[in-house]
Protein backbone atom coordinates (compact mmCIF):
# COMPACT_ATOMS: atom_id res chain seq x y z
CA UNK A 1 0.00 0.00 0.00
CA UNK A 2 2.33 2.86 0.88
CA UNK A 3 3.98 1.60 -2.25
CA UNK A 4 1.34 2.34 -4.51
CA UNK A 5 0.90 6.02 -2.51
CA UNK A 6 4.34 6.74 -2.99
CA UNK A 7 3.75 5.67 -7.13
CA UNK A 8 0.28 8.09 -7.37
CA UNK A 9 1.71 10.79 -5.05
CA UNK A 10 3.91 12.01 -8.51
CA UNK A 11 1.34 11.58 -11.34
CA UNK A 12 -1.06 13.38 -8.66
CA UNK A 13 1.05 16.29 -8.40
CA UNK A 14 1.96 16.16 -12.22
CA UNK A 15 -1.49 16.65 -12.80
CA UNK A 16 -2.13 19.77 -10.45
CA UNK A 17 0.82 21.11 -12.01
CA UNK A 18 -0.63 20.75 -15.90
CA UNK A 19 -3.90 21.84 -14.79
CA UNK A 20 -4.29 25.51 -16.22
CA UNK A 21 -4.37 28.57 -13.83
CA UNK A 22 -7.56 30.56 -14.58
CA UNK A 23 -5.51 33.48 -12.26
CA UNK A 24 -2.90 33.95 -14.43
CA UNK A 25 -5.30 33.29 -17.89
CA UNK A 26 -6.18 37.12 -19.65
CA UNK A 27 -9.69 38.55 -19.23
CA UNK A 28 -11.99 37.88 -22.69
CA UNK A 29 -12.48 41.41 -24.24
CA UNK A 30 -16.03 41.91 -25.01
CA UNK A 31 -17.78 44.02 -27.60
CA UNK A 32 -20.85 46.17 -27.05
CA UNK A 33 -23.97 45.32 -29.69
CA UNK A 34 -25.93 42.19 -30.15
CA UNK A 35 -25.88 39.83 -33.09
CA UNK A 36 -25.75 41.21 -36.15
CA UNK A 37 -28.48 38.92 -37.92
CA UNK A 38 -31.04 40.42 -36.01
CA UNK A 39 -34.03 41.62 -37.84
CA UNK A 40 -34.09 45.58 -37.97
CA UNK A 41 -37.15 47.70 -38.89
CA UNK A 42 -36.19 50.94 -40.64
CA UNK A 43 -38.69 53.37 -41.65
CA UNK A 44 -39.06 57.37 -42.33
CA UNK A 45 -42.10 59.25 -41.60
CA UNK A 46 -43.10 62.86 -43.25
CA UNK A 47 -44.03 64.76 -40.11
CA UNK A 48 -45.75 68.67 -39.74
CA UNK A 49 -44.96 70.88 -37.19
CA UNK A 50 -46.76 70.84 -34.07
CA UNK A 51 -46.33 66.71 -33.71
CA UNK A 52 -45.21 65.34 -31.23
CA UNK A 53 -43.65 61.68 -30.86
CA UNK A 54 -44.84 59.27 -28.26
CA UNK A 55 -42.88 55.88 -27.78
CA UNK A 56 -43.74 52.66 -25.71
CA UNK A 57 -40.76 50.58 -24.94
CA UNK A 58 -41.12 47.98 -22.47
CA UNK A 59 -36.91 46.81 -22.51
CA UNK A 60 -34.59 48.56 -24.47
CA UNK A 61 -32.61 50.94 -25.27
CA UNK A 62 -33.42 53.96 -27.18
CA UNK A 63 -31.09 56.80 -28.96
CA UNK A 64 -33.16 59.95 -30.01
CA UNK A 65 -30.84 62.23 -32.13
CA UNK A 66 -32.02 65.49 -34.13
CA UNK A 67 -31.91 67.20 -37.26
CA UNK A 68 -33.49 69.92 -39.57
CA UNK A 69 -35.84 67.83 -41.81
CA UNK A 70 -39.67 67.57 -40.84
CA UNK A 71 -39.26 63.67 -40.75
CA UNK A 72 -38.63 61.11 -38.11
CA UNK A 73 -36.05 58.12 -39.15
CA UNK A 74 -37.09 55.01 -36.96
CA UNK A 75 -34.51 52.42 -36.72
CA UNK A 76 -35.38 49.33 -34.43
CA UNK A 77 -33.71 46.39 -33.31
CA UNK A 78 -35.61 43.26 -32.57
CA UNK A 79 -36.32 39.41 -32.64
CA UNK A 80 -38.65 37.77 -34.86
CA UNK A 81 -41.46 37.69 -33.69
CA UNK A 82 -41.57 41.36 -32.86
CA UNK A 83 -42.96 43.72 -34.87
CA UNK A 84 -42.80 47.66 -34.83
CA UNK A 85 -45.90 49.39 -35.01
CA UNK A 86 -46.27 53.13 -36.22
CA UNK A 87 -49.18 55.37 -36.47
CA UNK A 88 -49.89 58.95 -36.67
CA UNK A 89 -53.26 60.43 -35.34
CA UNK A 90 -54.39 63.77 -33.82
CA UNK A 91 -50.95 65.16 -34.50
CA UNK A 92 -49.38 62.29 -32.34
CA UNK A 93 -46.75 59.89 -33.57
CA UNK A 94 -46.93 56.74 -31.81
CA UNK A 95 -44.23 54.38 -32.19
CA UNK A 96 -44.47 50.68 -30.14
CA UNK A 97 -43.85 47.29 -31.07
CA UNK A 98 -46.03 44.03 -30.62
CA UNK A 99 -45.36 40.63 -30.32
CA UNK A 100 -47.04 37.76 -32.12
CA UNK A 101 -46.66 35.21 -29.47
CA UNK A 102 -45.85 35.87 -26.15
CA UNK A 103 -45.16 38.80 -24.06
CA UNK A 104 -42.81 41.80 -25.19
CA UNK A 105 -39.11 41.34 -25.59
CA UNK A 106 -36.45 43.48 -26.09
CA UNK A 107 -36.39 46.60 -29.13
CA UNK A 108 -33.40 48.93 -29.21
CA UNK A 109 -34.30 51.90 -31.41
CA UNK A 110 -32.30 54.94 -32.96
CA UNK A 111 -34.73 57.44 -33.93
CA UNK A 112 -33.71 60.49 -35.24
CA UNK A 113 -36.66 63.70 -35.05
CA UNK A 114 -36.91 67.07 -35.87
CA UNK A 115 -35.11 70.03 -33.43
CA UNK A 116 -38.82 71.06 -32.77
CA UNK A 117 -40.40 67.69 -31.64
CA UNK A 118 -41.22 67.37 -28.54
CA UNK A 119 -39.93 63.69 -27.06
CA UNK A 120 -41.72 61.77 -24.63
CA UNK A 121 -41.09 57.95 -23.83
CA UNK A 122 -42.16 55.69 -21.54
CA UNK A 123 -41.29 51.66 -20.60
CA UNK A 124 -40.31 49.40 -17.58
CA UNK A 125 -36.62 48.50 -18.46
CA UNK A 126 -36.00 51.37 -20.60
CA UNK A 127 -32.45 53.06 -21.02
CA UNK A 128 -32.90 56.74 -23.06
CA UNK A 129 -30.52 58.94 -24.53
CA UNK A 130 -31.52 61.95 -26.10
CA UNK A 131 -29.68 64.22 -28.04
CA UNK A 132 -30.20 68.09 -29.69
CA UNK A 133 -33.74 68.03 -29.24
CA UNK A 134 -34.99 72.05 -28.90
CA UNK A 135 -38.67 71.02 -27.31
CA UNK A 136 -40.04 68.90 -24.19
CA UNK A 137 -38.80 66.19 -23.39
CA UNK A 138 -40.11 63.68 -20.98
CA UNK A 139 -38.86 60.18 -20.28
CA UNK A 140 -40.79 57.99 -17.51
CA UNK A 141 -39.13 54.37 -16.63
CA UNK A 142 -38.80 51.98 -13.72
CA UNK A 143 -35.47 50.33 -14.34
CA UNK A 144 -32.68 51.71 -16.43
CA UNK A 145 -30.49 55.45 -16.92
CA UNK A 146 -31.82 58.39 -18.76
CA UNK A 147 -29.60 60.81 -20.37
CA UNK A 148 -30.97 64.14 -21.63
CA UNK A 149 -28.77 66.85 -23.79
CA UNK A 150 -30.96 69.87 -24.51
CA UNK A 151 -34.63 70.21 -24.13
CA UNK A 152 -37.03 73.18 -23.78
CA UNK A 153 -39.46 74.42 -22.44
CA UNK A 154 -40.48 71.04 -19.99
CA UNK A 155 -37.50 68.88 -19.15
CA UNK A 156 -39.37 66.08 -17.14
CA UNK A 157 -37.64 62.54 -16.26
CA UNK A 158 -38.57 60.03 -13.60
CA UNK A 159 -37.13 56.29 -13.09
CA UNK A 160 -36.84 54.16 -9.81
CA UNK A 161 -33.53 52.12 -10.41
CA UNK A 162 -30.64 54.28 -12.77
CA UNK A 163 -29.01 57.94 -12.97
CA UNK A 164 -30.33 60.97 -14.48
CA UNK A 165 -28.01 63.27 -16.38
CA UNK A 166 -29.50 66.66 -17.68
CA UNK A 167 -27.10 69.10 -19.81
CA UNK A 168 -28.16 72.11 -21.70
CA UNK A 169 -31.72 72.17 -20.76
CA UNK A 170 -33.88 75.71 -20.26
CA UNK A 171 -37.11 75.96 -18.83
CA UNK A 172 -38.82 73.62 -16.28
CA UNK A 173 -36.38 70.51 -15.33
CA UNK A 174 -37.54 68.39 -12.87
CA UNK A 175 -35.73 64.77 -11.68
CA UNK A 176 -36.81 62.16 -10.04
CA UNK A 177 -35.30 59.10 -8.91
CA UNK A 178 -34.92 56.40 -5.89
CA UNK A 179 -32.27 54.27 -5.87
CA UNK A 180 -29.35 56.74 -8.34
CA UNK A 181 -27.94 59.46 -8.24
CA UNK A 182 -28.93 62.98 -10.40
CA UNK A 183 -26.78 65.28 -12.21
CA UNK A 184 -27.80 68.64 -13.86
CA UNK A 185 -25.11 71.02 -15.33
CA UNK A 186 -25.72 73.99 -17.75
CA UNK A 187 -28.99 74.37 -16.78
CA UNK A 188 -31.13 77.44 -17.16
CA UNK A 189 -34.43 78.03 -15.07
CA UNK A 190 -36.33 76.47 -12.81
CA UNK A 191 -35.18 73.20 -11.11
CA UNK A 192 -36.48 70.62 -8.70
CA UNK A 193 -33.93 67.32 -8.01
CA UNK A 194 -34.42 64.19 -5.81
CA UNK A 195 -33.90 61.24 -4.82
CA UNK A 196 -33.83 58.28 -2.19
CA UNK A 197 -30.37 56.71 -1.91
CA UNK A 198 -28.23 59.13 -4.01
CA UNK A 199 -26.05 62.28 -4.73
CA UNK A 200 -27.17 64.94 -6.29
CA UNK A 201 -24.91 67.64 -8.27
CA UNK A 202 -26.10 71.04 -10.44
CA UNK A 203 -23.36 72.49 -12.09
CA UNK A 204 -23.24 76.02 -13.33
CA UNK A 205 -26.90 76.17 -12.78
CA UNK A 206 -28.91 79.34 -14.02
CA UNK A 207 -31.96 79.24 -11.72
CA UNK A 208 -34.26 81.31 -9.44
CA UNK A 209 -35.78 78.28 -8.12
CA UNK A 210 -34.31 75.72 -7.25
CA UNK A 211 -35.81 72.69 -4.78
CA UNK A 212 -33.41 69.99 -4.38
CA UNK A 213 -33.15 66.65 -1.60
CA UNK A 214 -32.25 63.73 -0.86
CA UNK A 215 -32.28 61.23 1.91
CA UNK A 216 -28.90 59.38 1.78
CA UNK A 217 -26.60 61.16 -0.66
CA UNK A 218 -24.77 64.54 -0.78
CA UNK A 219 -25.50 67.69 -2.68
CA UNK A 220 -22.82 70.30 -4.36
CA UNK A 221 -24.23 73.07 -5.87
CA UNK A 222 -22.60 75.81 -7.91
CA UNK A 223 -24.51 78.16 -10.02
CA UNK A 224 -25.67 81.98 -10.22
CA UNK A 225 -27.96 83.07 -6.98
CA UNK A 226 -30.26 85.56 -8.47
CA UNK A 227 -32.08 88.14 -6.32
CA UNK A 228 -35.28 87.30 -5.08
CA UNK A 229 -34.66 83.39 -5.80
CA UNK A 230 -35.89 80.78 -3.80
CA UNK A 231 -33.15 77.87 -2.90
CA UNK A 232 -33.87 74.95 -1.41
CA UNK A 233 -31.07 72.02 -0.29
CA UNK A 234 -31.89 69.15 2.10
CA UNK A 235 -30.28 65.64 2.82
CA UNK A 236 -31.02 63.40 5.90
CA UNK A 237 -27.53 61.54 5.66
CA UNK A 238 -25.24 63.38 3.74
CA UNK A 239 -23.17 66.66 3.48
CA UNK A 240 -23.98 69.95 1.30
CA UNK A 241 -21.50 71.70 -0.18
CA UNK A 242 -23.40 75.75 -1.42
CA UNK A 243 -20.71 77.31 -4.07
CA UNK A 244 -22.80 80.85 -3.95
CA UNK A 245 -20.99 81.89 -7.34
CA UNK A 246 -20.19 85.46 -5.90
CA UNK A 247 -23.61 85.93 -4.61
CA UNK A 248 -23.95 89.91 -3.35
CA UNK A 249 -27.78 89.54 -2.01
CA UNK A 250 -28.90 86.56 -0.31
CA UNK A 251 -30.11 85.35 3.39
CA UNK A 252 -29.25 81.43 4.28
CA UNK A 253 -30.97 79.67 6.37
CA UNK A 254 -28.53 76.78 7.93
CA UNK A 255 -30.12 73.78 9.68
CA UNK A 256 -28.11 70.48 11.20
CA UNK A 257 -28.36 68.28 14.00
CA UNK A 258 -25.04 66.20 14.05
CA UNK A 259 -22.95 67.63 11.54
CA UNK A 260 -20.23 70.78 11.19
CA UNK A 261 -20.58 73.77 9.32
CA UNK A 262 -17.62 75.61 7.14
CA UNK A 263 -16.58 78.54 5.19
CA UNK A 264 -14.49 80.31 3.19
CA UNK A 265 -15.30 83.70 4.45
CA UNK A 266 -15.45 84.24 8.41
CA UNK A 267 -18.67 84.04 9.86
CA UNK A 268 -19.21 84.94 14.11
CA UNK A 269 -21.73 82.05 14.82
CA UNK A 270 -24.44 82.22 17.67
CA UNK A 271 -23.57 82.41 21.37
CA UNK A 272 -23.43 78.61 22.38
CA UNK A 273 -22.92 77.49 18.90
CA UNK A 274 -19.48 76.29 17.60
CA UNK A 275 -18.15 74.40 14.41
CA UNK A 276 -18.54 71.34 16.14
CA UNK A 277 -21.08 71.81 18.64
CA UNK A 278 -23.82 69.33 17.01
CA UNK A 279 -26.91 70.95 16.54
CA UNK A 280 -27.09 74.19 14.73
CA UNK A 281 -29.36 76.86 13.41
CA UNK A 282 -28.97 80.16 12.51
CA UNK A 283 -29.10 82.36 9.55
CA UNK A 284 -26.70 85.15 7.93
CA UNK A 285 -26.96 88.06 5.46
CA UNK A 286 -24.73 89.14 2.55
CA UNK A 287 -25.86 92.44 0.80
CA UNK A 288 -29.70 92.71 1.10
CA UNK A 289 -30.42 89.59 1.34
CA UNK A 290 -33.02 89.29 -1.03
CA UNK A 291 -32.26 85.92 -2.22
CA UNK A 292 -33.25 83.05 0.34
CA UNK A 293 -31.39 80.13 0.48
CA UNK A 294 -31.98 77.11 3.08
CA UNK A 295 -29.40 74.41 3.68
CA UNK A 296 -30.29 71.98 6.28
CA UNK A 297 -28.54 68.18 6.81
CA UNK A 298 -29.81 66.22 9.67
CA UNK A 299 -26.60 64.10 10.08
CA UNK A 300 -23.98 65.67 7.49
CA UNK A 301 -21.94 68.69 7.31
CA UNK A 302 -22.38 71.66 5.66
CA UNK A 303 -19.60 73.60 3.43
CA UNK A 304 -20.55 77.39 2.26
CA UNK A 305 -18.14 78.97 -0.36
CA UNK A 306 -18.11 83.15 -1.60
CA UNK A 307 -17.26 80.96 -5.07
CA UNK A 308 -17.97 77.60 -6.42
CA UNK A 309 -17.34 74.07 -4.20
CA UNK A 310 -15.30 71.12 -5.40
CA UNK A 311 -17.66 68.54 -7.09
CA UNK A 312 -17.29 65.04 -5.40
CA UNK A 313 -14.92 63.79 -8.78
CA UNK A 314 -12.68 66.71 -7.95
CA UNK A 315 -12.32 65.77 -4.23
CA UNK A 316 -11.64 62.76 -4.90
CA UNK A 317 -8.65 64.07 -6.75
CA UNK A 318 -7.60 66.43 -4.95
CA UNK A 319 -7.46 63.95 -1.75
CA UNK A 320 -5.60 61.56 -4.60
CA UNK A 321 -3.27 64.35 -4.54
CA UNK A 322 -2.89 64.10 -1.07
CA UNK A 323 -4.80 67.84 -0.67
CA UNK A 324 -7.08 68.97 1.74
CA UNK A 325 -11.06 69.37 -0.46
CA UNK A 326 -11.53 72.90 -1.86
CA UNK A 327 -8.26 73.76 -0.69
CA UNK A 328 -5.94 75.76 -3.39
CA UNK A 329 -3.26 74.37 -5.17
CA UNK A 330 0.49 74.96 -3.29
CA UNK A 331 3.13 75.18 -5.36
CA UNK A 332 6.16 73.94 -4.07
CA UNK A 333 8.85 75.73 -2.66
CA UNK A 334 12.24 76.57 -4.51
CA UNK A 335 15.19 74.65 -2.93
CA UNK A 336 17.36 76.87 -0.73
CA UNK A 337 21.00 77.08 -1.47
CA UNK A 338 22.98 74.98 0.81
CA UNK A 339 24.18 76.47 4.42
CA UNK A 340 21.25 79.14 4.41
CA UNK A 341 19.52 78.91 7.56
CA UNK A 342 16.24 78.31 7.71
CA UNK A 343 14.38 80.98 9.47
CA UNK A 344 11.20 79.52 11.84
CA UNK A 345 7.62 80.69 10.63
CA UNK A 346 5.75 83.49 12.53
CA UNK A 347 2.77 82.90 14.11
CA UNK A 348 -0.35 82.59 12.21
CA UNK A 349 -2.32 86.37 12.33
CA UNK A 350 -5.27 86.65 14.37
CA UNK A 351 -8.61 85.94 12.21
CA UNK A 352 -10.65 89.34 12.80
CA UNK A 353 -14.77 88.62 13.60
CA UNK A 354 -17.43 88.64 11.24
CA UNK A 355 -18.97 92.44 11.77
CA UNK A 356 -21.28 92.86 8.84
CA UNK A 357 -24.28 95.09 10.15
CA UNK A 358 -26.07 92.65 8.55
CA UNK A 359 -25.32 89.44 10.27
CA UNK A 360 -27.96 88.17 12.67
CA UNK A 361 -25.78 85.68 14.22
CA UNK A 362 -26.13 86.83 17.94
CA UNK A 363 -23.11 87.95 20.31
CA UNK A 364 -19.08 86.84 19.33
CA UNK A 365 -18.18 83.17 19.91
CA UNK A 366 -15.46 80.84 18.45
CA UNK A 367 -15.82 81.45 14.37
CA UNK A 368 -16.07 78.95 11.83
CA UNK A 369 -12.65 78.40 10.39
CA UNK A 370 -13.62 76.84 6.76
Amino acid sequence: MLVLLGALAPAMAGAQGNAPDEAQQPPIQARPGGPENAPRTTQEVPVTKGTRLVLTNNAGEVVVTSWDRDAVKVEASHSERESVDIQTAEQTLRIRSRATRGPSSLVDYRLTVPRWMPVNLSGSYLEAAIEGTSAEVTVETVHGNVRVVGGSGAVAVRTVMGTITVDKASGRVQATTVNEGIRLTNVTGDMSAETTNGDIVIQNAQTSNLEASTVNGDLTFNGTVRDGGAYRLTTHSGDIRLGLGGAANATVFVRTFQGDFSADFPIQLPEGQSRDSGSKRFNFTLGSGSARIEVQSFNGDIHVARGAVLTPEERREQRRRGRAPDAPPVPPAAPAPRGTPVPKPPPPPLEPAYNSAHAHLGHAAPRVRP
